[in-house]
């Protein structure tokens, strides 16, 4: 039997999953489960094409798993069974858990197999829609961005970088969809395209460009919104280019959008690692990179900012440190040995476990790491780098 055959059959009943397993043998790939945690543990190492839930069941009933299966599932197409045909059960169950059948007890054998049957084929047109989807939206995006390597070979590896970044930041920033966040990276520049080739050419040999020749520029996500617009299922994609512009503070390009939370998250991510991408030239941005945007704060989401500095920030260790040494803004985990202190490292409980004015030694950094697993401290703190201790 083929996986996307697979059915399973959730019952408290033992008996009844007994009888099924051996009236349906050799006619269905055919599982059983005792009950809705029982097949909620299975749903997280299998895949299935069809689930039969019992209504009345213990801890959980029929309509409360398969409304959880329709969650972590959607492709599963639903059957329920119950010996209580009441219609408030049955709108439920359709509403709710979204069902393709619904039987009730007793049934003829002959009528589970036909809905079975049906149900099978109901999960292959659902999956075959959604590979054809897949498939068209995966060869669209790659002619575009074949046409944006052709282009500007420059600018498609920085957006490939950019893609990078954002794939490593958008599960712990719980990004809902992050495949949307990564081709909104790799097609943030393909408004480009518009550009007429003397002005893509002296960008290309980084030569400045006219008032009106950085108008133009200026409006190429507004471009490459429609252009991604026209492509089915991208249409937050599109948003997102088009937003990439716009500052926190609710000025930039395009004028009269929105400002602050309002702008939608992936544009102000797309913002802070597209602008770390055009200033640095490394594999990850620098501490001296974040400094350097954190000059135009009111660009950015500043909260955004820090948590995608932890994530993927590092030092620079070949920059040039003036003899006093550098400023800087970082997180308890970004401290190191010999640093110096100009704020109290501080829990949110109030206890100080080292004081401004000093340095950190070997000790005191291994002591705060054991101190952080059971608690939370005050943060960022403000430190200088690279001082040089005296006595």
């Amino acid at each position: 039997m083929m996986v996307d055959q697979r059915v399973l059959f959730v019952d408290d009943d033992e008996n009844l999953l007994m009888a099924l397993r051996r009236q349906l043998r050799g006619k269905f790939d055919l599982q059983t489960a005792a009950g809705g945690q029982s097949a909620l543990k299975m749903f997280a190492e299998n895949s299935f094409a069809v689930c039969v839930a019992d209504m009345q069941m213990p801890n959980m009933n029929g309509l409360e798993f398969l409304e959880k299966v329709q969650k972590i599932s959607p492709d599963t197409v639903r059957i329920m069974l119950t010996g209580n045909a009441d219609q408030a059960t049955a709108v439920n169950a359709i509403n709710k858990g979204r069902i393709f059948r619904f039987f009730s007890k007793p049934y003829e054998m002959e009528d589970l197999e036909n809905a079975l049957n049906d149900a099978i084929r109901q999960h292959q047109l659902i999956t075959a829609e959604k590979t054809l989807v897949q498939e068209t939206l995966a060869g669209s995006v790659k002619v575009l961005t074949d046409i944006m390597a052709q282009l500007n070979p420059a600018v498609f590896g920085r957006a490939m970088k950019i893609k990078g970044w954002c794939d490593r930041v958008s599960k712990d920033l719980n990004y809902p969809r992050p495949w949307e966040l990564g081709i909104a990276a790799l097609l943030y520049p393909i408004g480009m395209i518009a550009l007429p080739p003397d002005v893509l050419a002296r960008m290309a040999d980084e030569k400045p460009l006219q008032p009106l020749e950085r108008d133009l520029l200026k409006r190429t996500p507004e471009v490459g919104s429609k252009l991604i617009g026209n492509i089915p299922r991208l249409e937050a994609v599109a948003e997102i280019v088009h937003m990439q512009n716009r500052n926190f503070d609710g000025s930039g390009f395009p004028q009269n959008g929105p400002a602050g939370d309002g702008i939608p998250l992936g544009a102000r991510i797309l913002r802070i690692i597209r602008d770390l991408a055009e200033i640095g030239d490394g594999p990850l941005p620098t501490d001296i990179d974040f400094d350097t945007l954190k000059r135009h704060q009111h660009r950015y989401d500043l909260d955004l900012f820090m948590k995608i500095r932890d994530l993927i920030g590092v030092v620079d260790e070949d920059g040039d440190l003036p003899p006093e040494g550098r400023e800087m803004v970082v997180r308890i985990a970004q401290l190191r040995v010999g640093d110096f202190l100009m704020t109290d490292l501080e829990t949110t409980e109030d206890h100080v476990l080292l004081t401004h004015g000093n340095y950190i030694s070997e000790v005191q950094l291994q002591r705060l790491r054991v101190f952080q697993k059971a608690h939370t401290f005050r943060e960022p703190v403000e430190i200088k780098r690279g001082v040089r201790q005296t006595g």
